[in-house]
């Protein structure tokens, strides 16, 4: 992974030795705005082998991704060739996917645009796209060429969106350690949405680094998810269900909001199955109410979220599912399985804190 404030430099070597005519650009309605004339300034690829799909997450399915095939093919690329995935996490999981499929794989460059992106979808190597009404549910492991972090693309994104990565890293950091807590903790970020300075810039930059370091380490020790890599789901199972009832609902919830309002009910479950301490379980709590608010979801829907969890990849089957829980801060307790009313109790306490 390359962290740089000189993209010019890390795409010329990238790209340097694919043949000419060879590499290829995806993109979203919103980065082909803000992000691609920047690495255009570099590439200066003609139109037709720039893609653009349309942006959100209710675009991350099998006919966006046949669009890339289609596009690939059309233009005559090869095995030897590469696709740039410039964009959000939605972006970076399907070119990928598209990419790491195609003739049996071609190489792939992933360019994050977005916060959440930076520190948790381009990295990893995890790949696919939602089917069936289900996040991912299609996809494979497949490391990317490399990936670029260019922090100056943080400047193009709108409040909810630094909120949504700022997410994943808070994550991170309760997966990690108390002092990874503290850290994120202290951070102004409201300041920084709203205040910007070049100290701050900086000291953010700082804990996007740290953040991706802790999600690298994890992945390294352990790349297909056997282990400890499920420590990143921490959130995920009642984060990916609120993500797919929102988006059933026809109000999308940006991936970092649910994995927050996820981490809520989990946070309680751990409590509840592991005796998390009361204190730590409301100073986060706190701390991610003052930013994210509060969603709220009917009675008379736990059952719809109960049988979308019981969807997840992570369960060791479909009547039973499995949450990655903390005993404390940093201390991690992997396939909790939890029952319907111990989910519903957790549910409570989420949209009733």
């Amino acid at each position: 992974m390359i962290i740089t404030s000189d993209i010019d430099l890390a795409l010329r070597e990238q790209t340097a030795l694919i043949a000419e005519g060879q590499v290829f650009i995806l993109t979203d309605e919103n980065t082909r705005r803000h992000c691609l004339p920047i690495v255009q300034q570099t590439l200066q690829l003609p139109e037709d082998r720039i893609l653009t799909v349309a942006a959100g997450e209710e675009h991350k399915n099998l006919q966006t991704v046949e669009l890339i095939w289609q596009f690939l093919v059309d233009r005559g690329a090869t095995r030897h060739s590469m696709l740039i995935n410039l964009g959000g996490g939605v972006i970076t999981d399907m070119g990928g996917f598209a990419a790491a499929t195609y003739m049996r794989g071609m190489q792939f460059l992933n360019i994050p645009t977005t916060l959440l992106g930076m520190v948790d979808a381009a990295a990893g190597g995890k790949t696919g796209f939602d089917f069936a009404g289900m996040k991912n549910q299609i996809g494979l492991f497949r490391m990317p060429k490399e990936t670029i972090i260019h922090t100056e693309f943080l400047r193009t994104l709108d409040p909810h969106h630094i909120l949504s990565g700022f997410g994943e890293m808070l994550k991170h950091a309760l997966i990690s350690s108390p002092l990874e807590l503290m850290a994120i903790s202290a951070f102004d970020i409201e300041q920084y949405i709203n205040r910007p300075n070049d100290e701050l810039q900086t000291e953010f930059e700082e804990l996007i680094s740290r953040s991706i370091d802790i999600k690298n380490y994890i992945v390294e020790s352990d790349p297909e998810e056997t282990g400890m890599r499920q420590t990143l789901n921490f959130g995920h199972t009642v984060g990916h269900a609120l993500e797919a009832y929102a988006l059933q609902a026809g109000e999308p919830l940006l991936h970092g909001y649910a994995v927050v309002y996820g981490m809520i009910a989990e946070l309680y479950l751990s409590h509840l199955k592991l005796g998390f301490p009361e204190r730590d379980l409301q100073q986060v709590i706190s701390l991610m109410k003052q930013f994210y608010g509060k969603y709220t979801c009917p009675c008379k829907s736990y059952d719809q979220l109960i049988s979308l969890m019981q969807h997840d990849k992570k369960n060791p089957s479909q009547d039973q599912i499995a949450f990655t829980l903390l005993r404390t801060v940093g201390n991690y307790r992997l396939g909790c399985v939890c029952t319907p009313e111990e989910i519903k109790e957790a549910l409570d306490a989420l949209f009733n804190c």
